[in-house]
C-alpha cells in the first residue's frame, strides 16, 4: 500500500477518533463539487462514488449527509436513495455522528484486542521496557 497523506491522516484519525476539519482532508477536497451531484449511473456520478471507496473522512462525511439529510448529491460514498432508506428504517437516531463515531471506537477495539489476540497465539508478547 502507498504512503499517502491522506492514509497517513486517516490511520492517525482512527487512533484519535473523529475528524472536526474532515472537509479538508477528504480525497475530494479541490474537486468540482458539481462531479457529486452528476446525473445518478452516469460516468461522473459513479467516478463520484469511486473517489469515496478510498478516502480517509468517508465516515464524517457520511454522517454529515445524514444528520443534514441531505437528499441530493453523493456524500460518504452513498446516493441519496440509499441515505433516504437508511433513514427510514432507523427514524428514531437522532445523531449519526455519535452513532458512527461509536461504532468506529467499538471497531478499533475489537481491531487491537483481536491483533493482540493473534500475536499471543503465534508465541509473541509484550515488550516490557523498565527505566
Amino acid at each position: 500500500m502507498e504512503l499517502t497523506s491522506a492514509s497517513i491522516h486517516h490511520r492517525h484519525q482512527q487512533s484519535v477518533g473523529w475528524d472536526r476539519h474532515w472537509r479538508r482532508h477528504g480525497v475530494c477536497a479541490g474537486s468540482n463539487v458539481d462531479l457529486f451531484f452528476a446525473v445518478p449511473r452516469s460516468l461522473d456520478h459513479e467516478h463520484a462514488l469511486s473517489m469515496c471507496e478510498d478516502c480517509p473522512v468517508r465516515t464524517e462525511c457520511l454522517a454529515y449527509a445524514l444528520d443534514g439529510r441531505c437528499t441530493h448529491g453523493i456524500f460518504g460514498g452513498t446516493t441519496p436513495g440509499w441515505r433516504r432508506a437508511l433513514l427510514a428504517r432507523r427514524p428514531h437516531i437522532t445523531s449519526w455522528r455519535n452513532l458512527l463515531a461509536q461504532a468506529r471506537a467499538e471497531h478499533m477495539r475489537r481491531s487491537h484486542h483481536s491483533a493482540a489476540t493473534n500475536h499471543q497465539r503465534q508465541g509473541c508478547s509484550k515488550v516490557v521496557v523498565i527505566k
